[in-house]
């Protein structure tokens, strides 16, 4: 512990200890700096929360200093300092200059004011120097204990207006961001006046709860083609693709998809494209969709997926808002195709491999895709998602949900969609196999591929819910007729917890469990380490049958502009009616307006153009979702109302 005496006479306490030791927080985590109600607190709950917010993200710096976490790391920490220090204090002064302080002591204000400053430009200045390799977080950290010194806790800064508004402004008064009254007459000394702009200034975000944070995720400095090389060394001659063929399946091995993908990749840099060129992909899902994905990597362009369903309007929009040169298909053309993007059939490309592939030497936070939501007409709102907005996904989703290598899941959803396409990815990462399936025949195929993870949609559940009760009820016989209903009554138990009555018990272990589990082998669905379902929500009833025959629907929330993933319902953050707990990597809160705010990895780095306003998407280093929720006192998330 270091204490420093500030001429005030104030004592500033900082905690800088090994690890086990003490200075910790109230979660265990240590501390470079803690927050003091008495010694820091303006008594201004707006101003004393965004305080609080700074301490935190001074911890943050130093913890990742002291854990070594990677450059990345630190640096986003760095834009968030100086994304705060541009809200807190544009708000704090408005406040200063609205109440009054402002005008009664003008000589206060500019002092206040140079302080501000004078760290702006410091942090600025910190953040460009890690930019440019320089180490600086240390310097960072002794420069902040010494502005700190002066500024939160010296009487002569914000404790003065701490007092100015306990003992000179009216009790009634309340304050109002970005709309300073307009009769106050303010000397020209104390704020000068401010330029006419076209733009309001934006009001930082006011968070209605706690964050809550996912575990921390070691994220390596890949592409989406580097990840994919070193996948395949680990897992060279495994299976990694399934497909139908007539009445069985084929398989096609980690190394096989990886020469397929580099060959069409070949083809695609014969087509007189440059790295960062935009490439649509027409495909249904399928191998030929993955196969021409990994090779737009490996070749280094951007993949702008494109929905088969789309409408005419919907295509045109999409290949304009994405700036589109090509467009691969297997099959026929969409219509609305311009003039000026040129057309291939994706057999038609040239399977020669290149001398070398752009993809592996790119930097990580290039566009890798723009994805566009599958659902939304007839306008474009394309999410420009980096490789390591993917790189992230596949990590976070890696470590919560290990599977053994060999493994099957499945792939039946439309790869356009994030959600299907990371899961895909994240098979892959753990040494899977992705079994390819179409959605029309899917119940027939599980069987026949046997999965570990079944990646769904609450209709496909909600479908094996009814081949379930339709088998149960034709097989007939006491133990079946005992067994019916049966699964519904023993799931709503298992989701609140509450114990069985005896009968329900004594029915559950004699009839239930023999009859549940020879039809869930009947219908491919008995070695299931996973069953994923996302994009809409799913019902409590359907959550609570699949939990009476003894199989754990995993929600996952999320947007395309998180590419796919925020949150999972795991084992430990159950009821059904929740979506679970930020993923690793993640960082969750609510709005005090109740919307869901996430911040991570993997957001998004903005909207190819199209009509919707980044900016009103991603404010002060949240992604603003759209959708409410609430969240309970151990950070499970219930989406109350979806957007």
């Amino acid at each position: 512990m270091a204490c420093h005496f500030h001429p005030s006479g104030i004592v500033m306490t900082f905690l800088r200890v090994p690890f086990g030791k003490d200075g910790m927080g109230a979660d265990g985590t240590e501390t470079f700096i803690e927050w003091d109600e008495k010694r820091y607190s303006t008594e201004i709950e707006r101003f004393d929360e965004q305080h609080k917010r700074l301490f935190t993200l001074l911890n943050d710096l130093y913890i990742a200093m002291e854990e070594g976490r990677s450059e990345q790391r630190v640096g986003d920490i760095l834009r968030e300092l100086e994304r705060y220090t541009e809200y807190h204090f544009g708000d704090e002064e408005e406040f200063m200059q609205d109440c009054g302080f402002a005008m009664d002591c003008a000589d206060c204000f500019f002092n206040h004011r140079e302080m501000h400053e004078e760290f702006a430009a410091k942090v600025k200045e910190l953040r460009q120097k890690h930019e440019e390799g320089e180490y600086i977080t240390m310097e960072m950290l002794m420069f902040a204990r010494d502005w700190l010194d002066s500024h939160i806790a010296g009487l002569d800064q914000d404790q003065s207006y701490g007092d100015y508004y306990a003992d000179s402004v009216p009790d009634d008064y309340q304050y109002s961001p970005g709309a300073l009254r307009a009769d106050r007459d303010i000397p020209s000394k104390a704020v000068p006046e401010a330029e006419t702009t076209d733009e309001t200034q934006e009001e930082p975000v006011r968070l209605g709860t706690t964050t809550y944070e996912g575990h921390p995720v070691e994220l390596p400095e890949e592409t989406l083609a580097t990840w994919f090389e070193q996948t395949v060394a680990g897992h060279t001659d495994r299976d990694a693709a399934l497909i139908r063929k007539d009445e069985t399946f084929e398989s096609l091995s980690y190394e096989e998809l990886r020469d397929r993908a580099q060959a069409v990749a070949g083809g695609l840099l014969e087509q007189e494209l440059e790295p960062g060129d935009r490439v649509a992909l027409h495909a249904n899902s399928g191998l030929n969709w993955s196969v021409l994905d990994l090779a737009c990597a490996y070749a280094g362009l951007v993949s702008v997926p494109l929905a088969t369903m789309h409408s005419e309007e919907r295509t045109r929009a999409i290949l304009k808002d994405a700036d589109v040169s090509l467009l691969v298909t297997d099959s026929v053309a969409p219509d609305g195709v311009p003039s000026t993007v040129a057309v291939c059939q994706y057999d038609n490309l040239s399977r020669a491999k290149p001398d070398e592939y752009p993809g592996l030497e790119m930097d990580p936070d290039e566009i890798a895709t723009i994805v566009y939501r599958v659902d939304r007409e007839p306008d474009a709102d394309g999410c420009l998602l980096t490789h390591r907005n993917l790189r992230a996904a596949i990590a976070s989703l890696a470590e919560t949900f290990p599977i053994s290598a060999g493994g099957v899941g499945t792939c039946m959803l439309p790869l356009a969609h994030s959600y299907q396409r990371v899961m895909t990815y994240y098979l892959w990462e753990r040494g899977g196999a992705v079994a390819y399936l179409d959605a029309e025949t899917v119940l027939a195929d599980l069987p026949a591929v046997n999965p570990t993870v079944l990646v769904g949609v609450p209709r496909l559940y909600e479908k094996l819910q009814d081949a379930f009760q339709e088998r149960q009820s034709e097989r007939g016989g006491l133990r079946q007729r005992f067994a019916s209903g049966l699964a519904s009554a023993v799931g709503a138990h298992k989701n609140t917890g509450e114990s069985m009555s005896t009968t329900l018990s004594l029915k559950h272990r004699l009839a239930g469990k023999p009859a549940f589990s020879a039809l869930r082998e009947e219908l491919g669905i008995d070695e299931l380490d996973y069953a994923f379902t996302s994009t809409t929500a799913t019902e409590t009833d359907l959550h609570e049958f699949f939990l009476g025959i003894g199989i754990q629907l995993t929600e996952l929330y999320g947007t395309t502009e998180l590419t796919g993933i925020a949150t999972a319902n795991v084992q430990c953050s159950y009821p059904a009616e929740t979506v679970g707990r930020p993923l690793p990597g993640i960082t969750l809160a609510l709005a005090e307006d109740g919307e869901i705010l996430v911040r991570g990895p993997t957001v998004a780095s903005g909207y190819a153009s199209g009509s919707t306003n980044w900016q009103t998407r991603y404010r002060d280093g949240w992604l603003h979702t759209g959708d409410s929720g609430r969240i309970t006192g151990d950070g499970t998330l219930e989406v109350l109302e979806s957007n």
